[in-house]
C-alpha cells in the first residue's frame, strides 16, 4: 500500500506500486526463494562454527588418582539444545526479532506464525522423511530416551504456555512477567535435559522423593542403592546445584569480561610478561637455561609398558587377539629451530593371535597441523605374533617466544572389533596419547620476541596463520566451479548453471565470514550469525511484499512459504543424520528440542523486550491511536502501555499444532513399541507413518489458512472444523492404502513405471476437468 515500506525493500519505493501485479508476484516470489538459498549457505557456515566450538576438549584428573583423561568441554545434550538448536533455528529466531524491531515494538505477524509453522514442518515433515529414509527392515532407535521425553514434554508445554499467556490469562496482552517467564523457560529446558542426561533427574528419583509411600521400605533402599538411578543426588541437592551453577556462571562471565578488558591493552600484557620472566629467572644466561633444560629432559621418556593389562578387578583381560595400548597417557618432546622426528611405540599385550588392523590419526589441541606438527592418518597392521610397533611422527620448527603446544595421537577401530587398554585415556574404544611440544629455544629477550610470546599466548599465532590461508582458499573455492581451477576445467553446463545461481551468495559470504579456525570458531559464529540476520531482514520485507501482491495475509505467507524455506536445510541435514547415525537422537530429539527453543527464544526474547519497552516507555501517540479504545481503560491509564498481540489468529493455529503434535508423538512412541525403533521398520508401516505425518502437516496448513481467511471467532465453527478434519485424515489414509496396494499389484503386470504413468494421466485429466467446471460456474 502507498506509504508502506520495510527496512530495506522495496528498492524502487512507491514506483513499484505501478508495476503489473502478476510481475510483482513472480519477482517477489523468486526473490524470496533466492534468499532462502543464501540463508542455507550462511547456516552451513554457522553450523561449521558450532561444530568447531563444541569439539573443544580438555584434560581432567580422575578423582583419587594422578591420571588425566580427555573429555569434551561441551556436554552433548547441552550443545544440542543451545548452539545446535540455535544454529537450526537462527533464521526463524532472527526473523521474529526483526519483526518486532521493524514494527517499532508493536506486534508483527511474520515472527510468531513463522515459529509455529516451522515447528509444524520440523515435527511432521522432517520426521516423516527420516522415518522413510531408513532401508527396509532396519530401524533407528532413540538412545537417550530420558532426554527425548523431557524435550518432548517441553515442546508441548511451550505451545500450551503460548495459549495460556495469549488467550486465557490476559487476553491479547503480554505482560512483562509473561515475556520474561517465556524466555526463562529456555535455561530451564537446558538444565532439566542435562540433569536427565547425567542421571540426576530420573523417574525413580522423582517417585522416591515426592511419593515415598509408593515404595516399601526395601524398595526405597533398593532405589537408593541402584547405581543407575543415583538416588543419592536428591532433588534438593539438584536445586542447590542449580543455584550454585547460576551464581558461578554469572561470576565467571563477569570475570571473563574483566579479563578481556584487561588483556585488551598490549602494554599491560607486555609488562606482565616481563615481570613473570623476571620472577622465573629468565634473566639467566643461555648456558644456565640450557643446562636446566638438559636436566629436565631426563623425565621426558615414557615409562615401560607392563607385560599384562588388567581390568578393574585387577585380573588379566582375556582377549585372544591382544589388548593394544600406549605405555602412557602423555608424552613430552622437545621442539626447536628445526624439524624433528620422534617415535611412539604401540604395544600388544594379553595375546598376539591373528592379524589386526586399526586406524591411527593425530588431533589438534593447541598445536596447529602444518605449523607445529605434521598431521597423519593411516592404518596400522599387527601381523600374527607381533607384539609392538613404532610410529614415526614429525614436529616442525618453533619460533623464539612461541608457547608450548599439545596435540593427540589416537588409535581406534571404527568397527569396534579391536580391544584397547581400558585403563588408558579413551577407554576400550580407543586410546589417546597427548603429546606436548616443549619449546627449547632460548627465552625471549627482545621486544619482538616478547611481543610474539604475549600474542601467541593470547590468540595462538599459528592458528591465525592457518585461518588466514583457509580464508583465502575459502574465497577461491567460492569463485571456481566445483571449488578448484582443475575441477572447473572439467565442469559441464549443468555445473556452470548451478554455480552461477549460487555465486552471488557464495562469494560475499565467503569474503565476510572467516573460517572456523579463528579463536575456536567464535569469530565465524558471530559473522555468520550477522549474515543470517541481514538475510532475514530481506526475507521479512520480501514476504510482506509477496503477500501484499498476492492478496494474502502475512501470517499465511509465514506459516507456509517462509517456514518451509527456512526449514528445508534442516530437512536435508536430519535425513543425512538418520541414514548415517546409529541412533535416531539427531533426527528426532533435535526436532523436539529445536521446537522448544523456537518458542522460548524466537517468541520469548522479542516479546520480553517489547513488553519491557512499553512498560518502561509508556504509551505514545501511535499506541493510543491503535489500542486506546479497546485496551486504554484497563491498561493505558496514566500514560501506561502494554504489548498487544492478536491472540485470536495465533490461538487457533497453536491449538491445531498442539493437538496434531500429540498425535505425532503418539505415533513415534507406538513405532518404538511395535517395530523396535522410531525410524525405519517394514516397508508398509514406514509408508503409512510417513503419509500420516505429512497429512497432519497439510491439515495444519489448511486449517490455519481457513482461520486466517475467514477470520471467524465463533468457537463452534472452529470445533466443527477440527472435528471434520478427523474423518478427512481417515479417508486419506484409506485412499493411500488402496493406492499402495494397487502399486504392489501393478508391479506384477504393467510395472511400476506403467502404474505411475496411468496415475499421473488420471490426475492431469481430473485437474483439467476441475478447472473447467470452476470457470464454467464463475458468474459473468
Amino acid at each position: 500500500h502507498r506509504g508502506g515500506k520495510g527496512l530495506l525493500l522495496p528498492l524502487g519505493g512507491e514506483t513499484e506500486l505501478n508495476w503489473d501485479n502478476r510481475l510483482k508476484v513472480v519477482l517477489y516470489g523468486l526473490g524470496l526463494c533466492y534468499c532462502f538459498l543464501g540463508v542455507s549457505i550462511a547456516a552451513d557456515m554457522f553450523m561449521a562454527a558450532i561444530e568447531r566450538i563444541t569439539s573443544k576438549q580438555r584434560k581432567v584428573r580422575i578423582p583419587g588418582t594422578e591420571r588425566l583423561v580427555t573429555v569434551q568441554v561441551w556436554n552433548e545434550t547441552v550443545a544440542n539444545l543451545t548452539l545446535m538448536a540455535l544454529g537450526s533455528s537462527a533464521p526463524e529466531i532472527l526473523l521474529s526479532l526483526n519483526d518486532v524491531f521493524k514494527n517499532e515494538f508493536f506486534e508483527g505477524k511474520l515472527g510468531p506464525s513463522t515459529i509455529v509453522g516451522s515447528a509444524a514442518f520440523n515435527l511432521f515433515v522432517i520426521i516423516a522423511v527420516c522415518v522413510n529414509s531408513i532401508p527396509n527392515g532396519e530401524v533407528r532407535v532413540i538412545k537417550e530416551v530420558g532426554v527425548f521425553v523431557v524435550t518432548a514434554i517441553w515442546s508441548i508445554f511451550a505451545y500450551v504456555w503460548l495459549l495460556f499467556i495469549v488467550h486465557f490469562n490476559t487476553r491479547n496482552v503480554i505482560e512483562v512477567w509473561e515475556g520474561v517467564m517465556t524466555f526463562f523457560f529456555f535455561p530451564m529446558l537446558v538444565i532439566s535435559s542435562y540433569a536427565t542426561d547425567v542421571g540426576w533427574l530420573t523417574l525413580a528419583n522423582i517417585k522416591a522423593f515426592f511419593c515415598p509411600c509408593c515404595y516399601g521400605k526395601e524398595e526405597v533402599e533398593a532405589v537408593k542403592d541402584d547405581d543407575e538411578s543415583d538416588y543419592e543426588f536428591s532433588l534438593i541437592q539438584f536445586v542447590c546445584w542449580l543455584c550454585f551453577s547460576v551464581v558461578s556462571f554469572v561470576v565467571r562471565m563477569i570475570a571473563k569480561v574483566a579479563s578481556v578488558i584487561f588483556n585488551a591493552t598490549i602494554g599491560c600484557l607486555c609488562r606482565r610478561a616481563c615481570n613473570k620472566m623476571k620472577k622465573q629467572g629468565y634473566e639467566k644466561s643461555d648456558g644456565e637455561a640450557k643446562a636446566e633444560e638438559e636436566d629436565a629432559s631426563q623425565g621426558f621418556t615414557m615409562p615401560p609398558m607392563a607385560d599384562v593389562v588388567l581390568d578393574e578387578d585387577g585380573e588379566p583381560i582375556d582377549w585372544e587377539q591382544g589388548v593394544f595400548s600406549f605405555a602412557s597417557d602423555s608424552l613430552k618432546v622437545w621442539g626447536g629451530e628445526d624439524e624433528r622426528s620422534f617415535t611412539v611405540t604401540i604395544y600388544r599385550r594379553n595375546g598376539d593371535t591373528g592379524r589386526v588392523t586399526f586406524t591411527y590419526k593425530t588431533i589438534a589441541l593447541t598445536a596447529v597441523p602444518g605449523y607445529d606438527y605434521v598431521e597423519v592418518e593411516d592404518e596400522l597392521q599387527f601381523r600374527d605374533g607381533i607384539k609392538e610397533q613404532q610410529l614415526d611422527l614429525k614436529i616442525l620448527a618453533k619460533a623464539h617466544g612461541e608457547q608450548n603446544d599439545k596435540f593427540q595421537l589416537i588409535i581406534l577401530d571404527e568397527n569396534g572389533e579391536v580391544m584397547f587398554n581400558p585403563e588408558r585415556d579413551g577407554g576400550e574404544e580407543k586410546n589417546i596419547l597427548t603429546v606436548e611440544i616443549i619449546n627449547e629455544n632460548p627465552r625471549p629477550r627482545t621486544i619482538k620476541e616478547r611481543f610474539l610470546s604475549v600474542c601467541d599466548r593470547t590468540v595462538n599465532c599459528d592458528e591465525m596463520r592457518l585461518g588466514t590461508v583457509q580464508w583465502i582458499d575459502q574465497f577461491w573455492e567460492s569463485v571456481y566451479v566445483n571449488g578448484t581451477r582443475e575441477a572447473q576445467e572439467q565442469a559441464g553446463i549443468a555445473a556452470w548453471i548451478v554455480h552461477m545461481i549460487w555465486l552471488p551468495w557464495k562469494v560475499p559470504l565467503a569474503m565476510i565470514t572467516p573460517p572456523p579456525t579463528f579463536l575456536g570458531g567464535w569469530v565465524c559464529f558471530v559473522f555468520s550469525l550477522l549474515g543470517i540476520g541481514f538475510l532475514t531482514i530481506i526475507i521479512g520485507d520480501l514476504a510482506e511484499l509477496f503477500g501484499c501482491a498476492l492478496g494474502i495475509e502475512d501470517a499465511i505467507t509465514a506459516i507456509s512459504i517462509v517456514a518451509l524455506g527456512t526449514s528445508v536445510p534442516d530437512l536435508f541435514a536430519s535425513r543425512a543424520a538418520a541414514k548415517q547415525d546409529e541412533y535416531a537422537d539427531a533426527s528426532i530429539v533435535n526436532v523436539t528440542g529445536s521446537n522448544s527453543v523456537n518458542v522460548f527464544l524466537g517468541i520469548g526474547l522479542p516479546w520480553m523486550w517489547a513488553s519491557l519497552y512499553w512498560s518502561i516507555g509508556g504509551a505514545n501517540d501511535k499506541w493510543r491511536m491503535k489500542y486506546s479504545q479497546d485496551y486504554g481503560a484497563e491498561w493505558g491509564q496514566n500514560g501506561a502501555a502494554v504489548f498487544i498481540v492478536n491472540g485470536g489468529m495465533l490461538f487457533f493455529s497453536v491449538t491445531v499444532f498442539t493437538l496434531t503434535a500429540c498425535v505425532c508423538l503418539t505415533v513415534i512412541g507406538m513405532r518404538r513399541w511395535y517395530f523396535g525403533g522410531e525410524l525405519g521398520g517394514p516397508s508398509d508401516p514406514k509408508a503409512y507413518s510417513s503419509f500420516l505425518l505429512i497429512s497432519l502437516w497439510f491439515l495444519y496448513i489448511a486449517l490455519s489458512v481457513w482461520k486466517f481467511m475467514t477470520g471467524t471467532e465463533e468457537l463452534t465453527k472452529q470445533i466443527l472444523a477440527l472435528s471434520i478434519s478427523i474423518p478427512v485424515i481417515v479417508v486419506l489414509m484409506i485412499m493411500f492404502a488402496v493406492l499402495l496396494q494397487a502399486l504392489k499389484i501393478s508391479k506384477k503386470y504393467i510395472g511400476e513405471e506403467g502404474f505411475w504413468g496411468i496415475f499421473i494421466s488420471i490426475c492431469v485429466v481430473g485437474g483439467r476437468m476441475a478447472i473447467f467446471f470452476v470457470f464454467q460456474n464463475e458468474p459473468s
